[in-house]
């Protein structure tokens, strides 16, 4: 090598050298913008650099499911290619396969993630990726692995040992003891909803033209200060995010997925009015609330709403088996399948629903007389159920009830001011003909695309506002 190959080489080197030692000190200095910009630079320069890789990985990762699945893809890239990571547990190696193995299991694939977690648990023999496993392997039907693994994770570490996961445990040891392996996976009515096909197809055409065509007609009130307060769903969190992207204001009453049934948005409205409530899912409610969020800011923010777009979720929901009083569980995958055992699950009636979501209604309006109501149904299917072992029929019934329940509501029951909005029908029927309703941010077939909820939102607002 030539005396000017070596000088540039190590002039080269020198400036990687720099460009290293700021993004390190960036991450230092908690000021990760920067830190996401000068890894970027560095893997421009040295793309080999394991380290930087994943450090860029965990920065990109905005919580968003397309950056989580980018995210998910780098990392997966970096153990496919440098197997020998899973034979030395390092902590960093250990930390980069559980990165890698919560994504997968965030959005997907779920046999991948129950894969890693295999392996990262044998290497740490930590308790807390032991429980991990037990949860990724209850989503994969892996029931017997599931329940060992969540017996491991209260070996390692007596924490674990606590009322609700012993209960998980003597509920699962009682089913198996009903018959063989075999046979109780073949009673098991648990399913999964499947991949999605990519379809084709101009969307805020279709919703105006033919999905809400009803709704031409319809009082145009919206214009930027109208404010919004959304509820119910994850769907709703995604229609507020696009409100705001799109300079509205919209607040989301953000509180979990597992108040996601008309059920528990009306023990929260108990709760929020202070009225006497299971002392039980009054303290759930409050585990679940995020963190700034209190009764006070929840009722301002409805004070303060000129809109308020409930978003239906599922029909189905735990209930005591021999009260019949509505439950509310912890969130653990295994937990809930042993759950299954000790209180009933099934689709709830459309009558049940409507009084339901009229409780709630009667109670924002007499928060904030006047304010007009948008209902919709969300597109999210159910993702697992224990009342059917065909998780696509299930959520086609809780579905079916759902919409019916938006139609006994909007156009039966004397209500001013409330309209129905077809976000289940463009993205159920609209989806059949069009391309990335779902899976195109991350893979996972039953999220839906963040493209296609701001095309969604676009025509809402078209609809509703003057020409």
């Amino acid at each position: 090598m030539s005396t000017t190959a070596l000088d540039n080489h190590t002039q080269f080197q020198s400036i990687v050298g720099q460009i290293r030692t700021l993004a390190y000190k960036y991450i230092e200095d908690k000021d990760f913008v920067s830190a996401q910009l000068a890894f970027q630079k560095l893997l421009e320069l040295d793309p080999k650099d394991i380290n930087a890789r994943f450090i860029y990985a965990q920065l990109i990762d905005d919580g968003s499911h397309k950056k989580r699945a980018e995210a998910r893809d780098m990392m997966l890239a970096i153990l496919d290619e440098h197997p020998e990571i899973f034979n030395d547990p390092s902590e960093g190696n250990l930390h980069l396969i559980r990165s890698a193995a919560v994504r997968c299991s965030h959005v997907g694939p779920f046999t991948r993630s129950m894969e890693l977690f295999r392996k990262l648990a044998r290497a740490s023999n930590q308790a807390a990726d032991y429980f991990s496993l037990s949860e990724i392997l209850t989503q994969g039907n892996e029931f017997e692995e599931a329940v060992a693994a969540l017996e491991k994770a209260i070996q390692l570490n007596p924490a674990y040992d606590n009322p609700i996961n012993r209960e998980t445990l003597e509920l699962a040891r009682s089913n198996a003891k009903k018959g063989k392996a075999k046979d109780v996976k073949a009673r098991a009515k648990v399913g999964r909803y499947p991949e999605t096909k990519d379809f084709l197809g101009d969307l805020q055409t279709l919703i105006t033209s033919h999905i809400a065509v009803n709704l031409a007609a319809a009082p145009k009130f919206l214009d930027k200060s109208t404010r919004f307060f959304t509820m119910g769903s994850c769907f709703a969190r995604n229609l507020s995010k696009s409100l705001n992207d799109s300079g509205y204001s919209s607040h989301h009453m953000e509180i979990s997925e597992y108040i996601n049934t008309t059920f528990a948005n009306r023990v929260f409205v108990d709760w929020l009015r202070d009225a006497k409530i299971n002392p039980e899912i009054e303290e759930r409610i409050v585990e679940l609330l995020p963190p700034g969020s209190s009764k006070w800011s929840t009722l301002t923010a409805i004070k303060q709403a000129d809109v308020f777009i409930l978003t239906l979720g599922v029909a189905t929901a735990f209930f005591d088996r021999e009260t019949g009083a509505f439950v509310l569980p912890r969130p653990s995958a295994l937990n809930s399948r042993a759950l299954a055992e000790k209180y009933k699950f099934r689709t709830a009636s459309v009558q049940e629903n409507v009084d339901n979501v009229l409780y709630l209604i009667d109670f924002i309006r007499s928060i904030k007389p006047g304010i007009k109501v948008i209902v919709t149904v969300s597109p999210v299917p159910l993702l697992t159920s224990f009342e059917y072992e065909s998780v696509v029929q299930a959520d086609c019934l809780s579905k079916s009830t759902m919409r019916l329940v938006a139609h006994e509501v909007v156009n039966n029951s004397n209500l001013p001011d409330i309209w129905y909005w077809p976000s289940f029908e463009v993205f159920r029927w609209g989806g059949s003909n069009a391309s990335s309703f779902f899976a195109a941010d991350d893979g996972a077939a039953w999220h839906v695309s963040e493209d296609k909820v701001a095309a969604t939102v676009r025509a809402f607002v078209q609809t509703f506002s003057p020409a």
